[in-house]
């Protein structure tokens, strides 16, 4: 019985001095990475449709003799992005450089095909 009372008394101090809050940590980390992935998942997939309609805009483009780079056209796409981005919690800057990027790749890979 007093065996029984100090396992108790262990336990109980263990988890009052944050002892079991290791699990709970690693627990939340886990649930929210298992978000992060299915969100990355999703933005793959909406990358790879903008993708498809990259290779059209070449193709309509290479069709008509236009150039791949309009930097007006990429200017708009940021300012556009920045507005929508707007309500956070990324910073519009943030925002445009990812997006700067996400540009610069397509455009690249438009010149491929």
């Amino acid at each position: 019985m007093i065996r029984l009372v100090f396992i108790i008394f262990v336990v109980s101090a263990a988890g009052y001095l944050g002892f079991g809050e290791e699990a709970s940590i690693q627990e939340q980390l886990a649930t929210s990475r298992e978000q992060i992935d299915k969100i990355d998942r999703q933005i793959v997939n909406l990358l790879n449709q903008r993708a498809t309609v990259v290779k059209k805009v070449g193709k309509i483009k290479a069709a008509a003799g236009l150039p791949v780079k309009v930097p007006s056209r990429e200017q708009e796409v940021l300012n556009k992005i920045a507005e929508i981005g707007a309500r956070g919690p990324l910073p519009a800057a943030r925002l445009k450089n990812i997006y700067s990027t996400l540009l610069e790749q397509m455009r690249d890979w438009e010149e491929e095909q």
